[in-house]
């Protein structure tokens, strides 16, 4: 069925106005301290801090009961070229370009209406229920690193700006948080997606100022291999990779960076991924940085199980290598024979959280477990053992 613009605009209507007399925005507030218990708040940042179209920049706090704290790092997209950087998540977009896009550009103010999973502490099964929170929006393309701004043309002789620029969003933020957020027993720094590359990045950054807490560091859907990072980090984001972050980019950029961990990290730092298998997303964009496709496809089994592949050794190749190392890998959602699809691209920052499972530990049980009772352990080793399966 084809959609015509102006039914486009009719549903774009009915969803502002959903939004608008529906979605609650988050109080401001100065001071965590301020922070009501269990509501998201809006911490506006001074200076330069500025989101991938120009517009404002902010964290997003929430108060809980206890001493831990959860530093949580958002993922959304990946700009790199003329091509992604013009075509944000949008209706503009799609209405001109006919594509999703590659990237949030800016943060939708509806974005705490979005948060659930190990996030929504209004859950009494959430096993941080009553963890303080402090969550780095993601408005940038650049996996909260880049240091850059880029003028594209974006159809014809119109210019686009690109502000990659979440390096100094990420400091200016984690500075307020240094400043209000007092030193906690327990803190997990953990992001989905770019935000699980980011929260990888920044996580020795963060243990410096918290010397005192037991760490963990927990990236979820967050694997992709390109021979493209040395030129997108260091070239168009100009992140200046190994003088900041101390160590080489390599194609598996998570896996360096878990194995960097390893040794940059306090000794005793649990590090914990999970991935889902046939992953719905990140196999497309890994196609489209190494050149397989010109722009996102879905449903090329051929694409799918080259990315699995690759994800399943990483994982095993660390996991022989980093003690302190533990994963969560499922088919969770995977159809069987023509009914096959793609698997959830995230899990931590939404419901399935608590419904994801393999081998009937599920991923909310093993996270809690690890964290919370010392219980450390893998899920999903039949995968990383007997990668080829099918």
């Amino acid at each position: 069925m084809i959609v015509s613009s102006v039914e486009w605009l009719m549903l774009a209507l009915v969803l502002i106005a959903i939004i608008v007399f529906i979605i609650k925005r988050p109080s401001r507030v100065v001071s965590f301290a301020d922070s009501p218990l269990y509501k998201w708040s809006r911490v506006d940042l001074s200076g330069r801090a500025v989101s991938g179209d120009g517009s404002s920049y902010y964290l997003l706090t929430k108060r809980g009961r206890s001493n831990n704290l959860m530093v949580y790092f958002s993922g959304g997209g990946i700009s790199w070229n003329r091509n992604t950087a013009t075509k944000p998540f949008g209706l503009r977009t799609l209405l001109h370009n006919h594509e999703l896009g590659y990237y949030f550009a800016n943060i939708p103010f509806y974005k705490p209406d979005l948060l659930g999973g190990i996030l929504d502490n209004q859950r009494k099964d959430n096993p941080f229920r009553d963890w303080n929170i402090i969550y780095v929006p993601y408005a940038t393309g650049d996996f909260h690193i880049g240091d850059h701004q880029v003028k594209y043309k974006d159809r014809g002789k119109l210019t686009f700006t690109a502000h990659y620029s979440g390096r100094a969003n990420t400091l200016k933020g984690l500075d307020w948080m240094f400043k209000h957020v007092p030193a906690p027993d327990k803190l997990l720094i953990a992001g989905a997606s770019a935000g699980g590359f980011g929260s990888a990045f920044w996580a020795p950054y963060i243990a410096e100022h918290y010397p005192q807490a037991q760490l963990y560091h927990y990236a979820d859907g967050a694997y992709l291999s390109s021979h493209q990072w040395p030129h997108i980090i260091d070239e168009v984001w100009k992140a200046d990779f190994r003088q900041r972050y101390g160590y080489e980019i390599e194609d598996d950029i998570i896996g360096a960076a878990f194995r960097a961990n390893h040794r940059l990290l306090p000794e005793g730092t649990i590090l914990l991924q999970s991935n889902t298998v046939y992953d719905k997303v990140l196999p497309s964009y890994e196609a489209v940085l190494n050149g397989r496709t010109e722009g996102l496809v879905s449903d090329d089994l051929e694409i799918t199980n080259e990315w699995s592949l690759g994800m399943l050794n990483s994982a095993r190749r660390l996991q022989q290598e980093l003690p302190e190392y533990y994963f969560f890998i499922t088919d969770y959602g995977v159809g069987s024979g023509k009914k096959r699809r793609g698997t959830p691209h995230t899990l931590s920052p939404y419901k399935v959280f608590y419904s994801a499972q393999e081998s009937g530990v599920k991923l909310s049980r093993w996270l809690g477990d690890i964290i919370n009772e010392d219980k450390r352990y893998s899920v999903g080793k039949e995968f990383v053992e007997f990668p080829g399966r099918e």
